[in-house]
């Protein structure tokens, strides 16, 4: 069984061009295949779950995450 989101994606995929339809397919695949890599450690999971109950933690806007983002190395 296919979630709601998943079938919304799929619909939006149809209707693309058979090239970008390809490239759509590669990607879920390239995921798929590579998804295990993507999990975090214990210790980065306690960190994480660390931060988010600190009722104290300074959030920062999408801009801001990806400015900062853009200044690291590689």
């Amino acid at each position: 069984m296919m979630t709601k989101l998943l079938e919304q994606a799929l619909r939006q995929v149809e209707q693309l061009s058979a090239s970008d339809q390809d490239a759509a397919g590669a990607a879920l695949i390239d995921y798929l295949a590579h998804r295990d890599d993507q999990r975090l450690s214990d210790a980065q999971l306690a960190e994480v779950r660390r931060r988010r109950a600190d009722p104290h933690r300074k959030l920062v806007s999408h801009e801001e995450a990806k400015e900062r983002l853009s200044r690291l190395p590689g």
